[in-house]
């Protein structure tokens, strides 16, 4: 197993706030309880809620307990939380960054000379306050500082160029991570992996094979504690501007020569870049369920998108005219995120006879299913024939995807994050697209909780002759 060979010194910004109880602590006590970690290392909190040491430590085990389970070692997590420090302090104050330095040094006796990690787990408002004090504080350039910066990278085109520009001024481009954490999934890791390893289904997924790609992530839950953020952003700038494109992006990308982050990253925003989406009621479907508005913080006559199915194509010589739906929606029926390649059918084929394709399950169950169409002669029919392997990581050293990542930050591998390229390139895909949703260009379809989404959903596919893939992924919807 991968493990972390030197010493090190995380700082986890935010370190009060919910993505660090949710995610943070609970992928530590994983990484510690895998014995990744090496004998010397320190993790530090950074908030600007008032705690004591020991209030930070009951904080960490409450959360690792709520989120892994009380079938945990004790032995393990007390040792972790042994290691663990807490500084409050202001993001906006240059004074409380140089007590922060020496806070390190004296209190937790870190050097200058150790790798030091700098997660954001902070509102993105934050970012550029952290970013300059950290750079203004640092003894010199030299110092092996890295950030890791979490989606969302900004709201537009232009919030992301900002931030590239900004961080660019204070740091080189090998020591920010920006960290998209549905690349942390080995299911979605696997997807080039496979595609690597087997040259027959590299083959397939091309566009002189492919009828159309379709691409679902179905939440079953609400908003909830997201309002404040949710209702200025919405589901297409949350959820399809950055893992919904990055799958598309593995999806259907050449494969590199080499397996380099750079390579990756390149080969993904040459197919981002080259979207296009011919932005009207035609191919963009928006809705919101009807529960929204009830809720604390959101304006009685908001027109925040909690729905969106959108009808792309990509610009490329090798992908022309095959059509990309995209669909994600909150409090629909079940929670479900797959991808389906439909091959093409031979012109001889009857309309009414099934393709052949490919799908490939995230969640719940993370698996690769390919199914073939057999005719049975003598009763004229066909019978499909499905082959089905699991791609989710059940063998002993699997660590969750914010763990994964951390621990390709301190072993300085870069993969799996992206560049600001690709974010930039997405942007101004989507910037078209909730232009288009902002001004109300749109009709807004309301949606009953629990349910599928709204109906026009439907006619995306139907004006190409194709259908929506269900749960089930072999049966039309």
């Amino acid at each position: 197993m991968r493990a972390i060979d030197a010493p090190f010194v995380l700082t986890i910004f935010g370190a009060s706030g919910d993505l660090a109880k949710l995610k943070i602590f609970p992928s530590l006590y994983a990484m510690a309880l895998q014995k990744r970690f090496p004998k010397q290392y320190t993790i530090v909190g950074y908030g600007r809620t008032k705690m004591t040491r020991s209030e930070f430590h009951r904080v960490v085990k409450e959360s690792v307990v709520t989120h892994v389970g009380t079938d945990i070692k004790l032995s393990v997590l007390n040792a972790m939380v042994a290691r663990m420090y807490y500084f409050t302090g202001q993001y906006d104050e240059r004074k409380d960054f140089i007590s922060y330095r020496a806070y390190l040094k004296n209190t937790c006796k870190v050097t200058p000379k150790t790798p030091h990690i700098a997660y954001f787990s902070t509102p993105p408002v934050v970012f550029h306050d952290i970013i300059k004090h950290l750079a203004e504080t640092r003894k010199t350039k030299k110092e092996d500082l890295r950030l890791v910066i979490e989606k969302p990278f900004g709201t537009s085109k232009k919030s992301a160029e900002t931030l590239f520009h900004f961080v660019s001024q204070y740091f080189e481009e090998d020591q920010f991570y920006l960290l998209d954490h549905y690349l942390g999934k080995s299911s979605v890791q696997s997807i080039l992996n496979m595609r690597r390893a087997n040259r027959l289904l590299s083959n397939i997924i091309n566009g002189q094979e492919v009828a159309n790609i379709q691409i679902t992530a179905f939440e079953s839950v609400g908003v909830e504690k997201r309002i404040s953020y949710f209702e200025h952003v919405g589901i297409v700038r949350d959820i399809i501007q950055s893992h919904l494109f990055q799958i598309l992006g593995l999806v259907m990308m050449n494969i590199p020569g080499s397996h380099t982050a750079k390579s990756l990253q390149r080969e993904k925003n040459n197919i981002i870049e080259a979207i296009s989406c011919p932005c009207d009621k035609s191919n963009i479907v928006v809705g919101q369920y009807k529960t929204y508005t009830k809720q604390t913080g959101v304006k009685k006559q908001s027109k925040t998108e909690t729905f969106a199915a959108v009808r792309l194509f990509v610009d490329l010589q090798e992908w022309n005219n095959v059509p990309i739906y995209i669909r994600t929606g909150k409090k629909l029926h079940e929670k479900h995120t797959y991808v389906v390649i439909e091959l093409k059918k031979f012109p001889f084929q009857k309309k009414s006879e099934q393709p052949n394709r490919i799908s490939i399950e995230f969640f719940p169950e993370p698996k690769i299913t390919i199914a073939l169409i057999n005719y049975q002669e003598g009763l004229e029919t066909y019978q499909e024939v499905t082959s089905s392997a699991s791609i989710a990581c059940n063998i002993e050293g699997c660590l969750p995807e914010h763990a994964d990542l951390l621990l390709d930050v301190i072993n300085q591998e870069r993969m799996h994050f992206l560049s600001f390229e690709e974010i930039i390139s997405s942007w101004s895909i989507v910037d078209h697209v909730t232009g288009h949703i902002d001004k109300r260009h749109l009709r807004m379809h309301q949606y009953t909780d629990g349910s599928t989404g709204p109906k026009a959903q439907h006619q995306l596919l139907k004006q190409d002759g194709f259908c929506w893939y269900d749960r089930h992924i072999n049966t039309h919807t």
